[in-house]
């Protein structure tokens, strides 16, 4: 069974903080933008307790910036179980602006505070996030529609210091890591691949291990209680361009993937032309269930 949850925008990313039961989503309208209209309201940052009988999608920050336009989100959770929440929050205009990161604590269970907010202009593209400490996190960036460009940057910062630690991934669509904070997987959009990346946990450099060649277009990235990837990914990037031309429909491909196995496995677990879910771009897994947004 397939169920819709009323939210007022689409849901490009999610987070799962299993202990609690929370899903965490990046609710924004992005149809008005691609229709280029200005979207009704802001975006927000919405939670849905899965311990419920009844799903329902509610506000999960108490205070925030003025402006949301949210991306990649990220959850950390600290030795002492304090749970950070990074955003990405876009520009108006992405092609002049300053993209910046927000991030959030938590002031009781699934109610977030603004804390701080980061910026570089080493920031430039960012698509998705991946924190990896209290203040310390990556972004993936990704490659504007019809750029000549082939590859970008990936973003380290230390809590000080913004670094480049790579500059060949192929249009970065996603990223997260693993649960004992030592490897990143990178969704490269561009090579229709994810990279698997050991990264040095005192300085943040990254060296790569391998690539998971795959038949679609790899976005968002999530990692299972079970150490499994699911990944949501686009079967037909013409489709997907196009959708974001005119809206029109395009597929939603779910994976799931075993990055540890030898050789790696990969399942599809969800696919669909667009009549029921358009251009999916990622998903949990929790139990018997699956969210896609």
């Amino acid at each position: 069974v397939c169920t819709e949850l009323g939210l007022p925008g689409s849901a490009e990313d999610m987070q799962v903080d299993y202990e609690r039961g929370y899903v965490y989503l990046s609710v924004f309208d992005r149809m008005a933008t691609v229709k280029g209209e200005t979207p009704a309201e802001g975006g927000r940052i919405m939670r849905v307790n899965l311990n419920n009988s009844v799903l329902l999608a509610e506000d999960a920050l108490v205070n925030a910036p003025d402006y949301i336009r949210p991306h990649g989100i990220s959850l950390f959770i600290d030795a002492e179980g304090q749970r950070h929440l990074f955003m990405i929050n876009h520009p108006a205009d992405r092609e002049s602006g300053q993209e910046a990161i927000e991030r959030f604590t938590e002031k009781s269970p699934g109610i977030f505070l603004y804390a701080e907010t980061f910026a570089s202009p080493l920031i430039t593209r960012a698509n998705d996030l991946v924190a990896t400490g209290p203040r310390q996190f990556y972004v993936a960036q990704d490659i504007a529609q019809g750029s000549s460009q082939k590859v970008t940057n990936l973003v380290y910062f230390d809590g000080e210091t913004y670094t480049v630690v790579a500059n060949d991934i192929e249009s970065g669509g996603g990223i997260n890591v693993s649960a004992d904070n030592n490897t990143l997987y990178i969704a490269e959009t561009g090579a229709k691949a994810i990279r698997v990346v050991n990264r040095n946990r005192d300085n943040g450099t990254v060296e790569t291990l391998r690539r998971l060649q795959l038949e679609s277009s790899p976005d968002n990235i999530n990692v299972a209680d079970d150490g499994m990837l699911i990944v949501g990914a686009h079967s037909n990037l013409i489709a997907l361009v196009m959708h974001f031309i005119i809206g029109s429909d395009a597929p939603t491909q779910i994976l799931r993937i075993n990055a540890e196995a030898t050789p790696p496995t990969i399942e599809e677990i969800y696919l669909n032309g667009g009549s029921e879910i358009i251009s999916g771009s990622g998903a949990v897994s929790i139990g018997d269930r699956l969210l896609i947004g």
